[in-house]
């Protein structure tokens, strides 16, 4: 079955399933109807044989049977002998008229006849004027004759049509059923061969409507294409932007080394600038590898308790200096007590890359104000500045490695920092915010949870 597809694989499998519940039910019918009929022949029979008791008694030991005595009712066969086993009167069935069960009082018992069917006997022996008399009744069994044993009949010439029926609409309904996996496969294909991420697989109106699983199922993949072609398109702006950063230090150290080795007086001049433009290039490599590794879920946190009001009073005093040249003031409101457990080195990075941004882009003689506190299980940090701060447009992209919000702060740095502090932040299983007006400032919230969290 392996080369099957699955519309016929699911097809036999329900083909055989119903053949096997069908057949279980049918078998429990059977023999459940032929039992009750069997019971309800023994029934008949004793009371027979009972009546047929009764009668005889009436009238005494001469033994003149009664002409309203029947000795055939209702399938059942009536005989009477004397003490002795001679037959006195009564019938019995032709198909026992070659063999003679010996006489057995108040006991049912089964004989079979030539053919192979099925007889009850049932003897009952008393006494009348101090003689001896039997009363035998023979009946058929009803199983062979019952209704069931009709429906059997019918079951084995009209079973197999049906399950053929029921396998080749089955097969119909699920082929139908089907169809968005096979429109799924065709998608893939599609875009296999010609790379087109675009495209997406569509989703009948009866299933769009139900919302099925086969519903869910075309919506997880158009909503996968959606992610590969983002992610895609993403992958390649990336590599556009990684080389327009590193061709212009790249071009800097060739033109800065090709003059040194032109004129001896710029030697000492131009090697500054090389050392200058070879540490932003390591700078923005090491970014890359740190984000690169966030990506592939490689990066190793070196866990431990961390005081969260010790690192934000380190890189307060830091930054204070950087922050002096341009007349901005920080200010501190910082909880004490609060202990995360998480990388020391990174928290200081993620604590640092938002004090830096915000000293950069902060007004001259502005202030700065880094405040942390406790909020539901979390440490929060929070770095608000009263700079420049960022359009409403721009807020949601920020993250995004190599943007800028503003062209004029290309000069500034490489674009990677806010993509570094979300992936350190997320690494340790918090989150950021960041809300802004234009003009008036910016505010960065870090929530990172608490130790025992």
């Amino acid at each position: 079955m392996g080369k099957l597809s699955i519309t016929k694989r699911i097809t036999i499998w329900y083909t055989v399933f119903l053949l096997m519940i069908t057949g279980c039910v049918m078998a429990v019918l059977i023999y459940t109807g032929n039992l009750r009929a069997s019971e309800a022949a023994q029934e008949v029979l004793m009371e027979s044989v009972v009546d047929a008791s009764e009668e005889i008694g009436r009238f005494g030991g001469d033994f003149v049977v009664d002409d309203k005595l029947k000795f055939y009712d209702d399938g059942v066969y009536i005989s009477i002998y004397d003490g002795n086993g001679v037959l006195v009167e009564g019938r019995s069935p032709q198909e026992l008229s070659g063999t003679f069960l010996e006489f057995d009082d108040k006991e049912i018992r089964k004989q079979s006849d030539e053919a192979g069917e099925e007889w009850y006997v049932y003897d009952s022996l008393f006494e009348v004027d101090n003689q001896f008399v039997w009363v035998r009744g023979i009946v058929k069994d009803f199983a062979d004759r019952s209704a069931f044993s009709f429906v059997l009949r019918m079951a084995g010439i009209g079973f197999p049509g049906l399950v053929l029926v029921a396998a080749l609409g089955g097969h119909i309904i699920t082929r139908r059923g089907f169809r968005p996996v096979r429109d799924i496969i065709g998608t893939v294909e599609d875009i296999k061969s010609d790379g087109d991420l675009s495209r997406r697989v569509s989703i009948e109106k009866e299933h769009a409507e139900s919302r099925d699983e086969i519903h869910k199922l075309a919506v997880t993949f158009n909503e996968m294409f959606d992610k590969l072609e983002k992610s895609f398109e993403q992958e390649k702006q990336f590599t556009s932007d990684v080389s327009h950063e590193l061709r212009t230090p790249l071009a800097v150290i060739i033109s800065q080394s090709n003059y040194a080795m032109e004129d001896e007086e710029y030697r000492g001049k131009a090697l500054e600038t090389i050392n200058r433009e070879a540490n932003r290039m390591a700078s923005l490599v090491n970014r890359l590898l740190t984000l690169s590794r966030s990506d592939a879920g490689r990066l190793k946190l070196e866990k431990e308790l961390v005081d969260m009001a010790q690192i934000c009073n380190m890189v307060a005093e830091q930054q204070s200096i950087a922050a002096a040249e341009k007349s901005i003031v920080i200010e501190t409101d910082i909880e004490q007590d609060i202990i995360v457990n998480g990388d020391e080195a990174m928290i200081i990075r993620i604590i640092l890359n938002l004090m830096d941004n915000a000293v950069k882009y902060g007004r001259e003689g502005g202030k700065i104000k880094l405040s942390l506190s406790k909020e539901g299980g979390y440490a929060v940090c929070d770095i608000e500045d009263n700079g420049i701060g960022i359009a409403p447009d721009d807020l949601e992209r920020i993250w995004e490695r190599f943007y800028r919000a503003d062209a004029s702060r290309s000069e500034e740095g490489s674009g990677l920092g806010l993509s570094i502090v979300a992936s350190l932040v997320k690494a340790h299983g918090g989150n950021t915010q960041v809300s802004s007006n234009p003009g008036e400032g910016s505010c960065f919230k870090v929530y990172l949870p608490l130790a025992g969290n």
